[in-house]
């Protein structure tokens, strides 16, 4: 794909709105949906990949997927939860540091909080666990695809988008335990299907509605963020719904055109940065706000506790996942398919 320095530019977005959601900043209460746009973009974006590669070789190696895949995300992962096992003796000397290592490591974190309300310290990696599920599923359901029409695969996926989100409220209505509705996979696919959905889509409107659509999406999804309430019915039904919906919208928006605002103030250098190292980001934050929220005030947990996440990615980046994409590149040029 081309690269699209916006879209890394809403991943810094994202990533801050989680941070700053889990610092317990007042002016963000519903900062979770960062989470919903990480969905949605991912599913836009890993889609639109494996279509490529399906298009130009009408088949997809799944073990070069799962391959690139592990070597994107492991690595950050491990060295991350290396330095938590170290630290938790001090940091959370009432958790089980083996179990919550080991749930993490393995993308168990979901369905294992539900369950037991394990992990807890770094119990933020039920969203990779989610994501991974998905990753092993969704290449099987892209070969699948591969020989009916766009249409016929638009159709398919808007109804399976509509399956999973009244999936979802009704688990929240039925059985009323936010907690259930929240960390589960099955709970959680709208946003990654939607994405999906639109990697389907060709059409791509015009500078002017592609500012509007854009601009639209920005107010929805801020109006969200200082309105949601963690915990709350409205947050898993209508709020994720139209979360998932602005997220799609802004992406529309910004894979159309270069020519409006928000795509320029969304491209911004520092923007970009913050969005190309967002994943390490989010892997180092939650431990750290954990154990200062309770301690000091939101705002000065907010600022060391970002402080601290992007300085951690910023070395994460440099000496593990730079090294390891460039390996990982040899490998394809020698090993060529």
């Amino acid at each position: 794909m081309k690269y699209n320095p916006a879209l890394d530019g809403l991943r810094a977005i994202s990533v801050l709105l989680v941070v700053a959601f889990h610092s317990n900043l007042p002016l963000v209460p519903g900062g979770m949906i960062g989470v919903d746009i990480f969905f949605v973009l991912s599913g836009f974006l890993i889609t639109a990949i494996l279509r490529q590669e399906i298009e130009r070789k009408d088949t997809l190696s799944l073990t070069t997927f799962y391959g690139r895949r592990l070597m994107r995300l492991w690595p950050p992962l491990i060295a991350f939860l290396v330095a938590f096992y170290l630290a938790a003796p001090f940091l959370f000397p009432k958790d089980d540091a083996n179990l919550e290592v080991l749930l993490a490591g393995l993308y168990l974190s979901d369905y294992s909080h539900i369950l037991f309300g394990m992990p807890s310290a770094v119990s933020h990696t039920w969203s990779l666990a989610v994501e991974q599920q998905f990753y092993l599923l969704w290449p099987l359901a892209l070969l699948a695809l591969r020989k009916v029409s766009v249409g016929t695969a638009i159709a398919l996926l808007a109804a399976s988008f509509l399956f999973a989100t009244c999936w979802r409220m009704a688990d929240r209505l039925i059985w009323d335990d936010w907690y259930r509705t929240y960390f589960r996979f099955d709970t959680r696919l709208s946003g990654l299907i939607l994405g999906s959905l639109m990697a389907f889509v060709d059409w791509k409107p015009r500078a002017p509605l592609a500012g509007a659509i854009g601009a639209l999406s920005i107010c929805v999804l801020v109006a969200l963020s200082v309105s949601l309430q963690f915990g709350t019915a409205g947050s898993m039904t209508w709020g994720s719904l139209t979360a998932d919906f602005a997220a799609a919208g802004l992406i529309l928006s910004l894979t159309a055109t270069q020519q409006t605002r928000h795509y320029r103030m969304l491209s911004h250098p520092a923007l970009v940065y913050i969005g190309v190292i967002s994943y390490s980001i989010y892997l180092w934050h939650y431990p750290v706000a954990k154990a200062l929220r309770a301690e000091t005030s939101p705002l000065v947990t907010f600022v060391i506790t970002s402080a601290f996440a992007i300085l951690a990615a910023m070395l994460s980046y440099r000496l593990i996942e730079r090294p390891v994409l460039a390996l990982r590149q040899r490998h394809a040029v020698a090993s060529p398919r």
